[in-house]
């Protein structure tokens, strides 16, 4: 994509509301061949895009929606050096680690995300790349499209990824596709004869990332143990999509905590070439929200000179991205996110990370087979200022009138103090999600009547 000026002056695609269809999903998907290809922008913000952007965010080449998991959207600024870099990080390690070391990294995507948030966009953009680097015709996506509309299940998934694998197979290629956890869980955790086929198919794609939210231990450790190719994925928009695969952060990127409490945990801090140029606001102006240092400069990638694949180094990059989550970092390097500073509940004075809950909840042996999901809120509370409160959905055969005490019973034989146990356990046939699949906090909040 040109820089300043010639950047500023290219067309703003915006595709009809996407309706999960073959035909729309083939918009989007020309849509950010445009992009790709520095022939336009793609506008995918939660209000219309402005006459002019503001100074600074000039080479933007795609707006996205995102919400992190409050439910108030905002809009993201990403330039197409940016999204080729992440891109190409990706297949630098996929090269390496020997999940594509014959098609330098590169694959061939089945798309089952929704192309309007960033993970779903980047899914049809490696494909696309797949297609520059490679020197292929067009993008490596199955033909034709799939219909994502209705529910998805096995049976859906063996329909969809038969095909594909077929197709990836005369390209010479390796088979991809990206997951949120709920997709994941329903084909892993399945007892029917679809759930069988569809776990045979999924074992013989080269990589699923899965992210968008955190997904079980119980639900990752059965998915390798089907030898399922499992990559768990860690980012946001404003990181051009996941930047660490599992627990590591890609080439380029450095991950570092701020202001760690005794036990090395704090905010967790991204540097690295993928960042966004900053947030968009309705009217044409601009947040610098939590990115930190100067605009990416001119020893950034330029997109002309990303195409050869190389990643460059986020010794060159100056700016970083303040996150909400609450991380530590092992001395392996190994990344482990908390939860979210803004999701902590004081009760009485003392502070709850609900993730901490919710993962006691996923590991108890007492609860395997009885909770499905479950998501830990604080509630306003008379006495306590707030109060833990849980929602949860049920294995099939759970009794929901004894759910309450089975849950609340579990974690009094765990190390989870008395003050994080919930004090209401409410059962609900789903978790309340975002559209990419993350559990909307706020509407969990209402449900437990907070």
């Amino acid at each position: 994509m040109p820089d300043g000026p010639a950047a500023a002056s290219l067309p703003w695609l915006v595709p009809p509301a996407y309706d999960a269809s073959a035909a729309s999903l083939a918009a989007h998907s020309e849509a950010i061949g445009e992009v790709m290809a520095g022939r336009a922008r793609l506008w995918l913000g939660p209000f219309p895009a402005p006459d002019r952007l503001p100074a600074g965010l000039e080479d933007t080449a795609l707006v996205v929606p995102t919400s992190g998991s409050t439910g108030t959207a905002k809009a993201v600024a990403l330039g197409l050096a940016a999204l080729r870099v992440s891109q190409d990080a990706t297949a630098q390690l996929f090269a390496a680690d020997g999940t594509a070391p014959d098609s330098r990294g590169h694959g061939f995507w089945l798309p089952l995300l929704p192309p309007t948030h960033i993970a779903g966009v980047q899914v049809l953009a490696r494909a696309h790349r797949t297609g520059q680097v490679l020197g292929l015709p067009g993008p490596a996506l199955p033909d034709p499209l799939p219909d994502l509309r209705g529910h998805f299940d096995a049976a859906a998934f063996v329909e969809l990824a038969g095909p594909v694998l077929e197709q990836a197979e005369r390209a010479g290629l390796p088979a991809m596709t990206s997951l949120v956890p709920t997709q994941l869980t329903r084909i892993v955790t399945g007892a029917t004869g679809d759930d069988a086929r569809a776990r045979g198919l999924l074992k013989r794609f080269a990589a699923v990332l899965v992210g968008g939210a955190a997904t079980s231990t119980d639900v990752l450790a059965r998915a390798r143990g089907q030898r399922i190719p499992v990559r768990t994925t860690y980012g946001s928009s404003e990181t051009a999509g996941g930047c660490v695969y599992d627990r590591r952060p890609l080439p380029g990127v450095s991950l570092s905590v701020l202001d760690p409490d005794e036990s090395g945990a704090g905010r967790l801090r991204i540097s690295s070439p993928t960042l966004a140029l900053g947030y968009l606001t309705e009217g044409g102006g601009t947040d610098g929200g939590v990115f930190a240092g100067a605009s990416p400069s001119a020893d950034w990638p330029a997109a002309d000179a990303a195409v050869s694949g190389a990643v460059v180094s986020c010794e060159s990059a100056d700016r970083a991205f303040l996150t909400s989550d609450l991380a530590e970092i092992g001395d392996d390097g190994a990344l482990t996110v908390l939860g979210r500073a803004d999701d902590v509940i004081n009760t009485g004075g003392r502070k709850v990370l609900p993730q901490d809950v919710e993962r006691a909840i996923d590991r108890s042996l007492m609860l395997r087979g009885l909770v499905r999901t479950s998501v830990v809120v604080g509630v306003p509370d008379p006495e306590w200022g707030q109060r833990v409160e849980a929602l949860v959905t049920l294995e099939e055969g759970t009794d929901p009138a004894e759910a309450s005490a089975l849950v609340r019973s579990a974690l009094r034989t765990t190390e989870v103090p008395a003050h994080m146990i919930p004090k209401r356990v409410h059962v609900v046939e789903e978790l309340p999600l975002l559209g990419i699949g993350k559990v909307d906090r706020a509407a969990a909040r209402r449900l437990a009547g907070g």
